[in-house]
């Protein structure tokens, strides 16, 4: 991909449709906000299935969430989002993925292959579907209800009449379909998350190796280190987010309870600027709840007074709660 110059490209005309509490939506936020662009936010409604909406599905026919919309070009998949924005923007900020003949290219390569390659959809859902494989988890019953009905064989129903109602989009729905079938077979495998589980301890282990080595150089040199050097990089979008996103789901007992340099690690990210604004928000859910009521009576039940009004009594209760997160 040729890297344009930064007089040719804006960042005043990037739209990223969103999604609060998507894993892969923080991650793009969070890349967005090191790299230090402006863009606007649409937020995909999760609960009522708004990816699924024909709308979105001609945005994306493999309805993902995110989506980065820039200069009428429509980018899906975080990794490519991030690798996206960090060579057409490659003058603004850090470079997220340095180049591979250096030292720190290559180890960023390298973790950030690690790292993206692990089922973070499986350990987030594979705990919703079997709960005592997680502890303290921060996802309140009812959400976790909300979750499994997502991809209930009625899910797959409903992009199936889809299907039969867009002509156009058939085959996306019929993707689709065929894919939440699968993916909801995997989470209620037991023994696989399990596997997986185990599998991500060994990651894990790696990571806490490499963060070892940084401990050194930070010893020696009293400069911060983050996890293949002084930089924030790809590599760091991805294990930050990784590490928030099991503490929430009540994996920290297979993270950072065991590992002393990945624990001082995400402390580290939660004071980091950009982490903070586009990422530690997520953890309360009375403020995510406050944060898209508005957007969710508008899209289900329009701006009738009596709905406002219910809603303004609904944000005055939670409001206390979701001042701090």
């Amino acid at each position: 991909m040729a890297a344009p110059s930064g007089s040719q490209s804006s960042s005043d005309d990037l739209l990223l449709y969103h999604c609060d509490g998507s894993f892969f939506s923080m991650k793009v936020r969070l890349a967005l906000a090191v790299k230090g662009l402006s863009f606007k936010k649409r937020t995909v409604f999760f609960p009522i299935q708004e990816n699924f909406e024909p709308w979105y599905m001609r945005l994306d026919p493999a309805g993902l969430v995110p989506l980065l919309v820039h200069n009428g070009k429509v980018i899906s998949e975080s990794t490519r989002i991030v690798d996206y924005v960090d060579t057409v923007f490659h003058d603004r900020g850090p470079r997220l993925a340095p180049p591979v003949d250096t030292d720190l290219g290559r180890r960023v390569r390298h973790f950030r292959d690690l790292l993206d390659g692990l089922p973070v959809e499986l350990y987030s859902y594979g705990t919703i579907y079997h709960p005592d494989l997680a502890k303290d988890s921060s996802l309140p019953e009812i959400l976790r209800r909300k979750a499994r009905k997502f991809l209930s064989p009625s899910t797959a129903q409903r992009l199936h009449d889809l299907a039969a109602m867009h002509p156009d989009l058939a085959e996306a729905y019929t993707r689709k379909a065929n894919k939440v079938a699968e993916r909801t077979r995997d989470r209620e495998d037991r023994g696989l998350i399990e596997k997986l589980l185990d599998e991500l301890e060994v990651a894990l282990d790696e990571v806490e190796k490499q963060l070892g080595e940084r401990k050194k150089e930070k010893d020696a040199s009293g400069q911060q280190q983050w996890l293949c050097g002084e930089s924030f990089t790809a590599a760091d979008v991805m294990l930050s987010c990784l590490v928030h996103r099991l503490k929430w789901v009540g994996l920290s007992h297979r993270s950072t309870l065991k590992r002393p340099l990945l624990d001082a690690y995400y402390l580290q990210a939660q004071k980091f600027p950009p982490f903070k604004a586009e990422v530690m928000y997520t953890t309360s859910v009375p403020y995510m709840f406050v944060r898209n009521l508005p957007g969710l009576i508008r899209k289900t039940a329009g701006p009738k007074l009596v709905v406002w009004a219910a809603m303004i009594v609904t944000v005055a209760a939670v409001s206390a709660v979701a001042l701090k997160y």
